[in-house]
C-alpha cells in the first residue's frame, strides 16, 4: 500500500495540505469577501460552530458536498478548496477561479461514474483498488454506484493515490490536480476530457 502519511498526518508543516490548509483557504476567501462566519454558515445551512471547526482544521475529512456549498458561496471553483486539502496553495488569497457553469448532473452518481471509468481504464479490480487504498471493496462499489452521498476529501485523495499507484503522493501538485478534477465532477463543473484521462 502506498504511503499515506501526507494524507493522515495533522498539518502543521508548510508543504502538506490537509484539514488545516483547507480551513485556512476557506477563512482567507471568506474574509476577503467580507463575509462573517455567521453569515456564511446561515447562507449555506451550516452551523456556525461547524464552519469554525472547518476553518480551524479540526474537521479531518470535510465532505465534497460541504466543499461544494462553500465554493459556490465564496464564488470559486470547488477545485480550489479540494486542491488545498492535498497541498497548501501559494501565500495570499487563493485564485478566484469562478465555478464553471454546470456541465453535467452533479453529485455522487457523477463521481461514481468517473471513479468506475478511471478504475477500468487502469484495468484495476475493486479488490486491487481496495488493497491500495485500505478501503473495503464493497465501499468502493458503493462509491462507484453513487450510494455515498458526500465522500470526504481524504477518501477522494486516497482513491486518487490508489488509482495512480504508489508514487502518486510523490508529486503533490499532480495529486492535488486529480483530486480537484474529481471534486469538479462531483460539483457538476465542466471538466476537460483529457483531465479525466490523466
Amino acid at each position: 500500500m502506498p504511503s499515506l502519511t501526507l494524507l493522515t498526518t495533522p498539518t502543521g508543516a508548510d508543504d502538506v495540505g490537509g484539514a488545516e490548509s483547507f480551513g485556512a483557504v476557506v477563512r482567507t476567501l471568506r474574509t476577503a469577501a467580507g463575509i462573517t462566519q455567521r453569515d456564511l454558515a446561515a447562507r449555506e445551512g451550516l452551523h456556525r460552530n461547524y464552519l469554525g471547526a472547518l476553518e480551524r482544521g479540526t474537521i479531518a475529512n470535510p465532505g465534497l458536498a460541504t466543499a461544494n456549498r462553500l465554493a459556490r458561496a465564496l464564488d470559486v471553483s470547488v477545485a480550489v478548496l479540494a486542491e488545498s486539502f492535498v497541498r497548501p496553495l501559494p501565500a495570499g488569497v487563493p485564485p478566484r477561479t469562478a465555478p464553471a457553469p454546470p456541465a453535467q448532473e452533479p453529485g455522487a452518481a457523477a463521481l461514481g461514474r468517473a471513479l468506475r471509468l478511471l478504475r477500468r481504464r487502469r484495468e484495476l479490480t475493486r479488490a486491487v483498488l481496495a488493497e491500495r487504498t485500505g478501503m473495503h471493496k464493497n465501499y468502493i462499489g458503493s462509491l462507484e454506484d453513487g450510494a455515498i452521498a458526500s465522500p470526504g476529501l481524504l477518501t477522494v485523495t486516497r482513491l486518487v493515490v490508489g488509482l495512480h499507484g504508489p508514487t502518486a503522493s510523490d508529486d503533490l501538485d499532480a495529486l492535488a490536480t486529480h483530486v480537484g478534477v474529481l471534486a469538479r465532477v462531483f460539483a457538476g463543473e465542466a471538466v476537460q476530457p483529457r483531465a479525466m484521462a490523466a
